[in-house]
């Protein structure tokens, strides 16, 4: 009785599953970076420049100021008057102020002050990298 010999393949499969792994990461790192430009560029704040040490990723509030000294907070566009108001319930939390890079100082400065006022001092000044 002849017995056939069978032959082995060699699936290629494998090989393709790392493959995959990778395109599905640049997949989700590419999505997560278009929604982050998109948020900056949403409010038209364009940022100053300056050399970041490091950056800690944490949950943070966002306050934008744009170059017509409108501020927005949570998606919001509020006076500087109610600023105050909304700060009241932040006061263990981390704020990030984006300001445009337009802005006078003295805007800036009525931001900072409601912010010491409300007893805030973990703020960080977002910028561009240099």
């Amino acid at each position: 009785m002849k017995f056939k010999k069978t032959k082995n393949k060699i699936s290629n499969d494998e090989n393709l599953l790392p493959l995959v792994n990778i395109i599905f990461l640049l997949l989700i790192f590419f999505m997560l970076a278009g929604v982050i430009a998109k948020q900056k560029e949403m409010y038209g704040v364009d940022l100053a420049t300056a050399v970041i040490d490091e950056y800690a990723d944490e949950d943070n509030e966002i306050i934008f100021i744009k170059s017509d000294n409108t501020i927005i907070f949570n998606d919001v566009a509020i006076t500087s008057q109610s600023l105050g108001d909304k700060l009241k319930s932040l006061k263990d939390k981390n704020i990030i102020i984006a300001a445009d890079k337009n802005i006078s100082t003295n805007m800036l400065n009525k931001v900072l002050i409601k912010l010491n006022k409300n007893q805030i001092s973990n703020i960080r000044l977002l910028t561009n990298e240099k």
